[in-house]
């Protein structure tokens, strides 16, 4: 009986001393609000607002809280007795390793796609449409012409290949041409789609569903933007375009991973 009284007790006071814990999480250096960042102590989590504030319920003092975000090093303190209407105010540092957390696993060989379709289509990716150069044709020296006044022109030099001509204007027309034209739009579209993958954006993120889609829809880069583009960059293009992305995005629509 003593024992149970005793547990009552413990229980009790942890009741009595824990608190209602109001924060915000900030970015070190920009002093912006981080969104979506996740804090939890040992029994209960909870993610950041769109202003990087959070609230905890029934935290005891002396409570480890943890803050994590993808990019960003893992924050840790003790929760000390302080006034209700106190904001703990948190500042992350961007960490250096975070390349390292994003990899890419594509289902597909890129390299080997396109290999397969050159090989496949080598007769169109070979094909060259015609130049002004191939209008013209050289006359042979060794052909027996008639004396003219005009023999020492350009014109008794070279002729006229009226199907070269026919084939220049209408060059961009042809099936071969627009077949060639189509194979090189499509294997730019799966290198944009190798480099900015939905496991990379979604590690980044922490979207998923028709938010993740969106996103990728209304910030997809181009093919000459992702060549220029390094590692880092696009990882930073990716942090700064959520970071747009959510400014307008309802807040309901969002799916977050599960922690």
């Amino acid at each position: 009986m003593k024992l149970i009284i005793l547990i009552f007790l413990v229980y009790l006071s942890n009741q009595l001393f824990a608190q209602q814990v109001n924060g915000l999480v900030l970015d070190e250096k920009t002093k912006k609000p981080i969104v979506n960042a996740r804090v939890a102590t040992s029994s209960y989590g909870t993610f950041t607002t769109a202003t990087g504030s959070f609230n905890l319920k029934n935290v005891p003092f002396g409570e480890t809280i943890t803050v994590n975000i993808m990019g960003y090093e893992s924050y840790h303190f003790k929760y000390k007795n302080t006034s209700k209407l106190d904001t703990v105010v948190i500042l992350l540092k961007i960490s250096p390793i975070a390349l390292k957390e994003v990899t890419i696993k594509a289902g597909r060989n890129y390299i080997q796609d396109s290999l397969n379709r050159r090989k496949e289509y080598a007769s169109i990716f070979a094909y060259k449409a015609p130049t002004v150069k191939d209008i013209f044709i050289p006359k042979s020296f060794n052909t027996t012409t008639h004396y003219s006044p005009f023999q020492n022109s350009t014109s008794s030099l070279v002729s006229v290949n009226l199907l070269s001509v026919v084939s220049l204007l209408t060059k961009n027309k042809t099936a071969t041409s627009k077949m060639k034209i189509k194979l090189l739009k499509e294997e730019e579209y799966q290198y944009v789609d190798q480099v900015f993958s939905r496991k990379k954006v979604q590690s980044i993120t922490t979207l998923k569903g028709d938010s993740l889609q969106d996103f990728m829809n209304a910030y997809r880069p181009s093919i000459e933007e992702v060549k220029q583009m390094t590692d880092y960059q696009l990882l930073l293009y990716i942090k700064k375009s959520y970071d747009e992305f959510i400014k307008t995005y309802k807040p309901e629509s969002f799916h977050l991973l599960d922690k």
